[in-house]
């Protein structure tokens, strides 16, 4: 049995080159909480780096092994995992407070089973509603809620325009061109160029709440691929200039 606290900071040990690859920074589980997917590492040259659990040879007292320094890659943004609930405050679905999160067991496989509050009640990941950016939240142990019931629409009405127009300080000659249709944006993920060097007056955020891009940036090529893979280009086409 394995605890998310423990492996925090633990140093990850490539065995085949004799290297240090780094330390334990953050832990990701799955949207669940079912399972430890991947640990976050700060590379020895300050780099982040992904660590898949399915990689990880051995957990010691002091260091994780992995068998050689292909099983950890450069850091790179997964929608599907969230990282581990420490410090969050727990809710019961009723809106109860139940305390805050101190650990999260996980066993030899990585799968987590236990969440232990600060003031010592332990819950079962078995009740888990969801959990997010600051919050876990659990069901009533009498009755349990289909939480997806409560999804909201895809489509935010906002952006429920026949025409998405671009806030701009150019003069109008310059910009109507640029003004695009909501049904060709699809087509303009592979031709949207044209927003690199624009500022973004909002901050844009990814599905865990994680900004992509800031208010009052420019917009550089990077951001542009991060904010199209998320699906967050309309949204960045309405809040530009």
């Amino acid at each position: 049995m394995y605890y998310c606290k423990e492996l925090n900071s633990m140093a990850v040990l490539s065995l085949f080159e004799g290297e240090l690859l780094g330390k334990v920074d953050k832990l990701f589980f799955d949207k669940k909480l079912k399972k430890l997917n991947e640990l976050e590492l700060i590379g020895e040259d300050g780099a982040k780096l992904t660590l898949p659990t399915k990689n990880i040879y051995r957990i010691g007292k002091n260091a994780i092994t992995v068998k050689n320094n292909q099983a950890v890659s450069l850091k790179q943004e997964n929608a599907e995992n969230c990282p581990a609930p420490l410090n969050s405050k727990a809710y019961s679905i009723n809106g109860e407070f139940l305390g805050i999160v101190e650990e999260v067991s996980i066993n030899e496989k990585f799968f987590s089973n236990k969440v232990v509050l600060g003031n010592g009640t332990i819950l079962n990941v078995e009740n888990l509603a969801s959990y997010g950016k600051n919050a876990i939240i659990f069901h009533d142990d009498e009755k349990k809620i289909n939480i997806k019931n409560f999804m909201p629409n895809k489509t935010p009405k906002a952006f429920q325009t026949e025409e998405v127009k671009m806030v701009s300080t150019l003069p109008i000659e310059q910009t109507a061109s640029k003004v695009v249709p909501i049904e060709n944006v699809n087509s303009l993920a592979q031709n949207s160029d044209f927003l690199v060097g624009r500022i973004c007056v909002k901050d844009i955020y990814n599905f865990n709440n994680e900004v992509l891009i800031k208010a009052n940036t420019s917009i550089t090529k990077k951001a542009l691929k991060d904010i199209t893979k998320f699906g967050k280009l309309r949204e960045l086409m309405l809040f530009s200039k």
